[in-house]
């Protein structure tokens, strides 16, 4: 590719230019160029043609994070929703995968839904967006690790705000130079799924085209929505590591279980939900 036809490329979040800012090969057979926007600090693969290869499996063999990713995603998320989004009655985990996080959430009582069109619903089977009604609305969206798979992130994170006016999401933010984005373990070359990473300037444009909020970690996770959150309690939404910090030390010096959540689960109403449908088929 020349300079000129380089320099044509446009940012796909803010449409500004763009600067060829690393290069790799993908998969171990495809060249590949990342363009960094001169102005929000989005990164882009060059088009992804590797992408239907890249999917032949939805959940790589390197993502051996999954387990422990959602495992602590589970006490982050119930300590958001019970300090901000305490009414939310309904909500949805966009790309959920396997099903795991909407199963664990459904386990402490937060009346959770699963959407994934690339992976099959392992943990959450009926309680998948296909088992509602159409245009069902949702109080708060989850999807983690998404954004960095999408190939037009605008226009999927419209589809998103379509199902819910709230999205928290984690995406790691993106080093700033060449030389840090090189040794950047979440590029991910081996695999070829990740083509889209963020800078907060980049999140902080979303924002505003949508007409949001952005409360973000500094590091992997953030919050759209439309509703104002105060300092006090943002420090605590995003304390959820001290909090389960601290509760694996009560339990190690009092050697007793520490309750996560003073929801009521929803495991047995939803075991009788299921029998109910399974028989009803017989």
């Amino acid at each position: 590719m020349n300079t000129q036809v380089e320099n044509m490329i446009n940012c796909k979040i803010c449409n500004s230019t763009t600067d060829k800012f690393y290069s790799t090969t993908v998969l171990q057979k495809y060249e590949a160029d990342y363009y960094k926007c001169s102005s929000c600090g989005f990164i882009q693969t060059s088009e992804p043609v590797w992408i239907k290869e890249a999917y032949s499996s939805a959940i790589t063999s390197l993502d051996i994070g999954l387990i422990q990713r959602n495992l602590e995603l589970k006490v982050q998320v119930a300590n958001i929703i019970d300090r901000v989004f305490a009414d939310s009655t309904v909500m949805i985990d966009y790309g959920g995968g396997y099903g795991l996080f909407v199963r664990m959430m459904r386990d402490l009582g937060y009346n959770f839904y699963r959407q994934d069109i690339y992976c099959e619903n392992l943990f959450a089977k009926c309680f998948d967006l296909e088992d509602l009604p159409a245009k069902t609305k949702f109080d708060l969206l989850t999807t983690f690790e998404v954004f960095e798979h999408l190939i037009n992130p605008v226009e999927e994170i419209a589809k998103m705000l379509t199902l819910s006016e709230t999205l928290i999401f984690s995406t790691v933010l993106a080093p700033d130079t060449t030389a840090d984005f090189k040794t950047w373990w979440y590029v991910s070359p081996l695999t070829g799924q990740h083509v889209a990473f963020y800078s907060f300037r980049t999140l902080e444009f979303l924002a505003k085209k949508f007409n949001k909020q952005l409360y973000s970690n500094g590091v992997n996770l953030h919050i759209l929505t439309a509703k104002v959150i105060d300092k006090t309690t943002l420090d605590a939404v995003f304390s959820g590591e001290k909090k389960s910090f601290s509760e694996k030390l009560i339990r190690r010096i009092f050697n007793k279980p520490v309750q996560e959540a003073k929801k009521q689960s929803l495991l047995p109403q939803d075991y009788a939900f299921i029998e109910k449908k399974l028989l009803s088929k017989s």
